[in-house]
C-alpha cells in the first residue's frame, strides 16, 4: 500500500491469520476480567452499538459464544441485530483490538449468541507516539495554568502548543501542572496531571515562538480508551471505511461461490 503524505492518515491494521486469532481469542478468554465485544450494523451511531461477553471459542467450528450484556428484550426475544451481518470489535487488551466482520447468530433456546469467524480478521494496535494533527476541521484546545491554548495535536499521551518567547520561563521541562482539560471533537477530557515534555524550536516553528510538549500521566483508563476511539477515528475514518468494505466483499464473494 502507497503511504500517503498527510500524516493524519495511516495505516493502523495488520490482517491476522486464523491461527493467530485463535491464540488471541485464548489470551481474551483467560483474563481474569473478560472484556464484552462490541457489535453493530454498517453506518450505525456509536451510541446503538451491543455489547455481548464472550464465554466460550470452539476452534473447530470457528464459533465465538456471547451473552447478551443489553436490555431484557435483547435477552429474551432477540437482538434486532440477530440474522444480519455485524462488525465486531473485540478488545484482546489495552492495547489490541480484533476488528471483523460476522453474522449474528441467536439461539432462542440457550437465550444466546454467537459468531462464526471468518478469514477476514484485522488486528489494530494502539500506539500512543502517533499525533492527530490540529487543523480547520479538526480544533484542538489545551487548557493549562487557567490559559486555553489552541493545541497543534493530540495523542493518548499528549499534545503540544505555542507560546511566546518571553512564556519560556512560566513552562519549564518536567514542571508538573494539574486540573488541565483538553477539549477535542466538540468535548472537554479532563487531563489530572500532566507534565512539560520539553520545549522545541525547530524550522517549522514561527519566529519568537517556544513549541511546549506535554506528556499526559495517570490518564484515566476510560478516558484513555474514549480519546483513543476518537483520535484514531479521525486518523483512519476513509481507511476504516475501506477495510470493513473489503470485509463484506469479500464476504459476499464467498458466499456467492458457496451458492
Amino acid at each position: 500500500m502507497a503511504q500517503s503524505s498527510d500524516p493524519n492518515l495511516k495505516h493502523y491494521f495488520n490482517e491476522y491469520s486464523f491461527s493467530e486469532f485463535v491464540a488471541l481469542m485464548a489470551k481474551h478468554l483467560s483474563a481474569k476480567e473478560v472484556k464484552p465485544v462490541t457489535i453493530w450494523l454498517k453506518g450505525e451511531e456509536e451510541e446503538k452499538a451491543e455489547l455481548y461477553l464472550p464465554w466460550d471459542f470452539v476452534e473447530e467450528e470457528k464459533r465465538l459464544k456471547l451473552k447478551p450484556t443489553g436490555s431484557l428484550v435483547t435477552k429474551l426475544t432477540g437482538s434486532n441485530k440477530a440474522d444480519k451481518d455485524v462488525f465486531v470489535k473485540i478488545p484482546i487488551d489495552k492495547h489490541t483490538h480484533v476488528f471483523t466482520v460476522s453474522k449474528l447468530i441467536f439461539h432462542s433456546g440457550e437465550l444466546n449468541y454467537s459468531l462464526i469467524i471468518g478469514n477476514i480478521i484485522y488486528v489494530s494496535k494502539k500506539r500512543s507516539s502517533f499525533r492527530l494533527n490540529a487543523s480547520e476541521v479538526i480544533p484542538i484546545q489545551f487548557k493549562i495554568d487557567g490559559q486555553v491554548f489552541d493545541a497543534l495535536d493530540i495523542s493518548i499521551g499528549g499534545t503540544s502548543f505555542l507560546i511566546k518567547e518571553e512564556e519560556k520561563e512560566r513552562f519549564v521541562k518536567d514542571q508538573i501542572f494539574k486540573e488541565c482539560i483538553i477539549r477535542f471533537d466538540r468535548k472537554n477530557y479532563h487531563i489530572p496531571t500532566v507534565r512539560i515534555a520539553g520545549l522545541f524550536q525547530n524550522e517549522n516553528t514561527v519566529k519568537g515562538f517556544f513549541k511546549v510538549g506535554i506528556s499526559f500521566i495517570d490518564l484515566n483508563e476510560k478516558i484513555e480508551d474514549e480519546l483513543y476511539v476518537k483520535i484514531t477515528t479521525e486518523a483512519r475514518g476513509e481507511e476504516m471505511k475501506k477495510k470493513f468494505n473489503t470485509l463484506l466483499n469479500k464476504k459476499g464473494e464467498g458466499e456467492d461461490k458457496a451458492s
